[in-house]
């Protein structure tokens, strides 16, 4: 912190001698000298954290003489882990397809020990024919793994989302196990690493939480496989200074991660925070401040970037992407409400902070782009410029440039270094390969961090007047979106864009004669006011063509994957996990029900012997209902979806649907 505390302080000094003379206004001169010092800040604390992963990278576990695994041991006889899959509309195949394969795993890593794990669908989904599909694919897996232990939980209600899920799975079911792993709908995790993640627990009582770092897998859209490659080869030196920085106070990011159950009971079940969404209600990041709640009462949270086999997957498009981004920065605003909860460290203080800051520097760096612009202009415009002052015209755009270039080649440098060796070159393609897809990945990064700028300002203003955003289904697939969709939520950049472009035009026509000779005569005849556009080309190019950056880059284009640009270890060496992924999503799409063809899902309910025989245990006998919808049934009266749900949720009811077996003569929409 003081390092990057006093090298903030003399980047901004030299900043400020600079633009005095310049002769621009005090008021200017400031805003632009808090907003870059504050940028700075960060960007260099980020670079420093960098540097100290990467140290930490190449040392390892046996460095690190307070790792967990340096305590780990076998589990005792009587523990039991559960594995859990929270769902909310998901497509029951692929949710259920990665929780066998993750299973398959345990079995095959841990044969001694998979009697231990017990995998549970915890369902929220409001719609028959979701809940139908659900069931449907855990019993077809169930049935050809008949030594697994699954299990399906439907909640009635759906209240608090993803977080309710939990909590509700906790309070009835939290006292038969001494752990709990939480797994995303896209989750898939080496079972070699879910034990290693339990014996670690075992040997350390005061181990609250260890959170994997997951791998993004499986994108074929342009946009997706840029970003899990960036984040495959980057994403490992910024993993290791987490765990270096946070040792025992880290991170939970909510799936992919084990949790000592009795501790996370008593101590982080959180509270409905006072007042009206988005600033209040039930936290939407709940995660961050679960780990916070549980090191506060002396449990260790650690992040663990060496444990390998944890995957997940990431937005197909841009538009998936800042969807997501919405929903974490209302949940990251939240945190300010813990701020100053008593007993809390100050590195999760910290943490909230950073969370914070990481959505606030968005309007920062607009509020930073357009001083900077302005200032430029107005020098050209009414500043003296002669040969002395000519070296500072272009001071604030080399800073941003400077800027820029570190942020966005000091990762990608430390990542070619460290992964240059043929061994790990292989991995991603090849050396060239390598070089290839980050310059192509950086020109992206160049467009793509404007568009997330002016979006994430958005999202603030809008938290601001206190809109709300829900947490709900997300969009897994990599279909291309439609020209229609990219014109509808980007139109609007496209428009600032041109404006912003009209305006900077305009204001460098207003430049003096006498400014536009000198400053062509001086440099050669290399720099004139229209220069400006140079330094904001990536930003306004961003803006003006970002309909087009969305669609083109949320096309999948199979040459990418077959000539190894953008690969990941993950493509080149299939893990077996992804290799039964793909077997049993292909094996339950041929046996389940698809809930997208509702009333062929629904049918399938009542009809199919199989799914009866083993949803039928599940039914209760609810009287009240019955009496409602019995004589209905024996009449062959339809029924509607509301009725219907209830019916083949009722014992008496469901054997009667049964018996008419044809959905036709007993349901309408």
């Amino acid at each position: 912190m003081i390092f990057s505390l006093g090298l903030t302080a003399l980047m901004t000094i030299i900043s400020n001698i600079t633009l005095v003379t310049e002769h621009i206004s005090d008021n200017w001169r400031h805003a632009y000298l808090i907003i870059y010092a504050i940028m700075t800040y960060f960007m260099i604390a980020t670079f420093a954290k960098l540097g100290l992963g990467s140290w930490h990278a190449l040392r390892g576990p046996a460095g690190n003489p307070w790792h967990p695994s340096h305590t780990a041991r076998d589990p005792r006889a009587n523990i039991r882990t559960a594995i859990i899959y929270p769902v909310y509309h998901e497509d029951a195949a692929r949710v259920v397809a990665g929780l066998t394969a993750t299973w398959e795993s345990i079995k095959r890593h841990a044969p001694d020990y998979a009697s231990q794990y017990d995998l549970f669908l915890l369902s929220d989904s409001r719609k028959p024919e979701y809940w139908v599909a659900e069931q449907a694919a855990l019993h077809t897996a169930q049935a050809a793994n008949p030594d697994a232990r699954f299990y399906y939980r439907w909640r009635p209600s759906n209240h608090n989302a993803k977080l309710g899920n939990v909590i509700d799975f906790c309070r009835r079911w939290g006292k038969t196990y001494e752990y709990m792993v939480v797994m995303d709908a896209d989750s898939i995790m080496n079972g070699g690493t879910i034990h290693s993640m339990v014996r670690m627990m075992e040997g350390n009582h005061r181990l609250g939480i260890l959170q994997s770092n997951p791998t993004p897998i499986l994108r074929e859209s342009l946009f997706g496989r840029m970003q899990q490659f960036a984040g495959r080869l980057y994403g490992s030196a910024f993993s290791y200074s987490l765990q270096a920085m946070y040792m025992g106070h880290a991170q939970y990011i909510g799936h992919n991660a084990i949790i000592r159950m009795d501790p996370f009971i008593k101590y982080c079940i959180l509270p409905e925070l006072s007042g009206s969404s988005p600033w209040g209600g039930k936290p939407l990041s709940h995660d961050i401040i679960e780990a916070a709640m549980m090191a506060r009462m002396g449990y260790e949270v650690w992040f663990m970037p060496e444990l390998k086999g944890s995957y997940e997957e990431i937005p197909a498009n841009i538009l998936g992407f800042l969807i997501r981004e919405r929903r974490w920065m209302q949940g990251n605003l939240q945190h300010l409400r813990f701020l100053f909860v008593n007993g809390l460290h100050t590195i999760h203080r910290e943490t909230f902070l950073n969370g914070l800051m990481g959505y606030l520097s968005a309007p920062l760096w607009a509020a930073f782009l357009f001083v900077s612009a302005y200032s430029m202009v107005s020098f050209l415009r009414h500043g003296t410029l002669n040969l002395g002052a000519m070296s500072t015209v272009e001071v604030p755009a080399m800073l941003m440039l400077a800027a820029s270039m570190v942020f966005l080649f000091l990762p990608r440098i430390l990542a070619i270094v460290l992964n240059f060796s043929k061994p790990r070159a292989r991995l991603y393609g090849g050396r060239t390969k390598i070089i290839v897809s980050i310059l192509l990945e950086t020109i992206f990064s160049m467009f793509f961090a404007p568009i997330i700028m002016i979006y994430i300002t958005k999202f603030v203003w809008q938290w601001a007047i206190r809109k709300s955003v829900s947490w709900g289904t997300q969009q897994r697939d990599d279909a291309p979106l439609p020209w229609l969709d990219c014109f509808r939520h980007f139109g609007w950049v496209m428009v600032i864009g041109l404006l912003c472009s009209y305006l900077l035009y305009r204001q460098v026509l207003l430049v003096p004669a006498q400014t536009v000779a000198l400053m062509s005569l001086v440099s050669g005849h290399l720099l004139s006011p229209a220069s400006v556009f140079f330094w904001f080309f990536p930003i306004l190019g961003g803006f003006v063509l970002s309909a087009l950056i969305v669609r083109f880059t949320s096309r999948s284009f199979p040459l990418l994957r077959k000539a190894r640009l953008f690969a990941i270890p993950e493509e080149v060496e299939v893990p077996p996990e992804l290799s039964d992924l793909e077997k049993w999503e292909q094996y339950l799409r041929q046996h389940i029900p698809d809930p997208e063809q509702d009333r062929h899902a629904l049918r399938y309910a009542i009809s199919d012997p199989f799914f009866y025989v083993r949803h039928r245990p599940q039914t209760r006998i609810k009287p009240h209902i019955a009496d409602a919808l019995l004589p209905k049934i024996r009449q062959g009266m339809p029924l509607t979806i509301k009725e219907f749900t209830y019916a083949i949720r009722e014992r008496r009811c469901y054997d009667a649907l049964h018996r008419a077996a044809i959905l036709g003569n007993i349901m309408q929409k």
